[in-house]
């Protein structure tokens, strides 16, 4: 394969990363861009948006919700060391104390002795001792640096899980987004499916009914309502070192969501911003992305000479992993749906292409299903999908294994064959030859009136006969 990655990659946007120079060198090496609202919605957001669209307007942009974000209030970074002890207290506001550690949640004293916190970009983790009102007396149990970075984000379990509605300054966010510019959407701390339903309610209210949204599943009380949830998400995020999730229990996990033909991300063990990749994250890649994990998130970038290095070789290290994928038993999807007749053809189409050695898929697709779930089958080969649907065309950028393309209403199933076969030579570079199997796919139920030149199934042919 000469010019396809199968896992997306997703970039988290900084300053750093939002300066033209640096963007121009990257843009193409990224699949989508994160952009954290911790803060809020503001005209820097709105510069990030301006530089990406400017540079390439096919780029998708993540919008991610603040949530329930509890934060280190101390503003220098605080020295520490594995067994110390330390005070924690409550403050609402920045604190310049380096005596204490500093947190912005006000029910430390609901906390139970034993209950682990940990700060996500130091890698930092401290135990409960105990508490009382304001103040948690803690234990350091788990460090990387041997700091806390100031205003570091701080996970834990339970932390306010029974708060399933969409907060006031979500809401907020979201109409600045929808305003300004709207491709996907990510839940902060998604704590159950009524947490999801809260927001689709919200964007279906504001015309963004067919916005993709994205859970984020960052604790094991959250992670216990997983079914619920992947009934009405359309992604899952695993935040695996606040979950303690590893080896058999996060590939059980991940095989899970994908037999429900949802994508799934799951982040890596080290989160602290602006690290070069080493050997601790190359192994986890290694482990992870064979499982065909869709996407890999890069955290924001501080440091500007960083930035290529590092996501040049986040794409290596994929690219390799991808060639010595799991070999996966081949087996019918097990749940009784609704598209029994879509899934019939997906299935056998994914068959097809492992017994004929087929060198690529061909896909249409309306509504994202078709592609979609013929990706959750992890097939080994490049699925150039065609959809003219905005929303579908954002969700696509995404997915495993897809290449994807926007096209015009009046697109027909010649037009799909001629630029498909074009579109294959410029993927493999044209080191493609004519006697090379392609599969043509479309699943659907019915098609629709102005649709009736689509197949409904699957058609093989030699490279040359398309």
């Amino acid at each position: 394969m000469n010019n396809f990655r199968f896992t997306k990659i997703i970039a988290g946007v900084s300053p750093i990363l939002a300066k033209e120079t640096v963007l121009s060198k990257i843009i193409n090496m990224v699949d989508a861009f994160r952009i954290t609202l911790s803060k809020g919605f503001d005209d820097n957001n709105k510069k990030y948006i301006d530089t990406l669209m400017k540079l390439d307007n096919s780029k998708t942009v993540i919008l991610e919700t603040k949530g329930i974000d509890v934060r280190i209030k101390n503003i220098w970074n605080i020295s520490v060391k594995k067994g110390e002890k330390w005070t924690a207290e409550y403050s609402e506001y920045a604190q310049e104390g380096n005596n204490k550690i500093y947190i912005d949640y006000a029910e430390l004293w609901e906390l139970s002795e034993g209950s682990i916190l940990k700060c996500t970009q130091s890698n930092v983790s401290f135990k409960v001792l105990s508490t009382n009102e304001d103040t948690a007396e803690v234990e350091i149990v788990e460090v990387w640096k041997w700091e806390i970075i100031q205003y570091d984000r701080v996970l834990f379990d339970g932390q306010s899980s029974n708060i399933e509605e969409i907060t006031d300054r979500d809401k907020k966010d979201i109409l600045w987004w929808l305003e300004y510019w709207a491709h996907v959407l990510w839940i902060s701390c998604c704590n159950s499916a009524a947490h999801v339903e809260s927001f689709k309610e919200f964007l279906d209210s504001n015309n963004a009914k067919e916005m993709k949204i994205f859970a984020k599943i960052e604790n094991d009380t959250w992670l216990k309502r997983l079914d619920e949830i992947l009934e009405i998400a359309d992604w899952i995020i695993l935040v695996i070192d606040s979950l303690w999730l590893e080896g058999e229990k996060l590939v059980e996990t991940i095989h899970h969501i994908k037999k429900e033909w949802k994508p799934v991300l799951v982040t890596t063990i080290q989160t602290e911003y602006s690290q070069p990749i080493d050997k601790t994250l190359w192994k986890q890649i290694q482990e992870l992305w064979k499982e065909a994990i869709d996407w890999v998130m890069l955290e924001t970038f501080l440091v500007e000479e960083e930035v290529f290095d590092t996501i040049e070789k986040t794409g290596e290290l994929l690219n390799d992993c991808e060639l010595k994928l799991n070999p996966r038993e081949l087996k019918r999807f097990e749940k009784e749906w609704d598209f029994e007749v879509r899934d019939y053809i997906i299935y056998n189409a994914f068959r097809s292409a492992e017994e004929l050695w087929v060198k690529t898929a061909i896909c249409f697709t309306e509504n994202w299903y078709t592609a979609s779930r013929f990706s959750s089958l992890a097939p080994k080969i490049p699925v150039i999908t065609f959809t003219q649907s905005k929303e579908t065309y954002r969700y696509l950028s995404l997915v495993w294994g897809v290449k994807w393309y926007k096209i015009s209403q009046s697109f027909n199933y010649e037009n799909l064959k001629k630029i498909g076969k074009e579109m294959v030579r410029m993927i493999f570079k044209w080191n493609i030859s004519l006697d090379d199997k392609i599969i043509i796919l479309q699943a659907d139920e019915t098609i629709s009136p102005d649709k009736n030149d689509m197949i409904n199934g699957q058609e093989l042919y030699n490279f040359k006969n398309i």
